[in-house]
């Protein structure tokens, strides 16, 4: 049947490099960072000063990802990553990206899909 990608609907902030190594060095600084905020504050200036992205203007910022992004293989590595943890290097074809999810919705039943509320089944009068 193939991959299944896990429902989720996350925020994700990346740094784009040209190289694998400058990649590594970026995210061994970034996971030697005492504590959570002050990795998201370190993310944020590396972004803006090595970001191959226009997206370093904004600290890295993708926002919500949206499902078919231009870069699946990161898309696919961020759905699989816990929040707050920096991971990476993951390549595409923008170069290799270091990546952190910053935010996690809740994916709750709204019931648009009209199931909501009715039950499956014969239901009344029937046999």
């Amino acid at each position: 049947m193939g991959y299944v990608m896990p429902i989720r609907r996350i925020r994700v902030s990346h740094i784009v490099l040209s190289t694998k190594d400058v990649a590594d060095l970026l995210l061994e600084n970034l996971k030697s960072c005492e504590s959570n905020e002050l990795m998201l504050k370190m993310f944020s200036k590396l972004a803006k000063k090595y970001s191959a992205c226009g997206t370093n203007k904004k600290g890295g910022d993708l926002g919500f990802l949206e499902f078919n992004t231009a870069a699946p293989e990161l898309e696919k590595a961020a759905m699989e990553s816990p929040v707050g943890q920096v991971s990476g290097p993951i390549k595409s074809k923008f170069g290799y990206h270091v990546f952190v999810v910053t935010e996690e919705e809740r994916m709750i039943d709204t019931g648009v899909d009209g199931l909501a509320g009715t039950s499956i089944g014969a239901g009344d009068g029937t046999l």
